[in-house]
């Protein structure tokens, strides 16, 4: 899994250590690909902007919210990167009522924040990670750039999506006249 996104790092627009050391988001984005590849979804996942409108109550403490919080990101940057949709819970990808683009920036935006809060959470806290409050950071910083590294990963290592040659197209419409 390594090799495949350090490859997919590489034919993007955000190489390893583009904005700034960051080999250690590429061991944790490389165990959340292992750990998609399982086929579990965490019982804590919320659909759409759930994360945001119903946080975790202040009678989990700040761990357990931050561990909410950072499941519900890791969710989002997984879907947005490799399907290309906000989250594996709803049925349509674009939200009722928005547009595709607008679906897209709102859930851009929630996996941005929910990284951001996990971080703040668990930031300075006695017992909490560091590290993992750095990667979280940044994945938070640069959430963007990090989905387009996965949509890279998807349909140029993993080969997922509709790829037509241009030969597949033209038989198409050879079909449809």
């Amino acid at each position: 899994m390594m090799e495949q996104l350090l490859e997919a790092r590489g034919e993007s627009m955000f190489p390893t250590n583009g904005a700034g050391p960051d080999e250690d988001v590429n061991v944790y984005l490389a165990g959340l690909l292992a750990d998609f590849l399982t086929g579990h979804n965490d019982p804590r996942i919320q659909w759409g902007a759930g994360p945001v409108l119903h946080p975790p109550g202040n009678e989990l403490g700040p761990s357990s919210r931050a561990d909410r919080y950072r499941v519900n990101a890791d969710h989002r940057l997984l879907f947005l990167g490799l399907m290309n949709r906000g989250d594996g819970l709803r049925r349509r990808r674009v939200h009722f009522g928005l547009t595709a683009e607008e679906t897209r920036r709102r859930d851009m935006g929630i996996g941005q924040c929910c990284y951001g809060m996990a971080a703040n959470l668990m930031e300075g806290k006695p017992g909490a990670n560091s590290g993992l409050v750095r990667v979280l950071r940044k994945l938070e910083e640069n959430y963007e750039d990090y989905v387009h590294v996965l949509g890279v990963l998807a349909t140029r290592r993993f080969g997922l999506g509709a790829v037509l040659s241009d030969r597949d197209l033209a038989g198409l419409f050879d079909l449809a006249g």
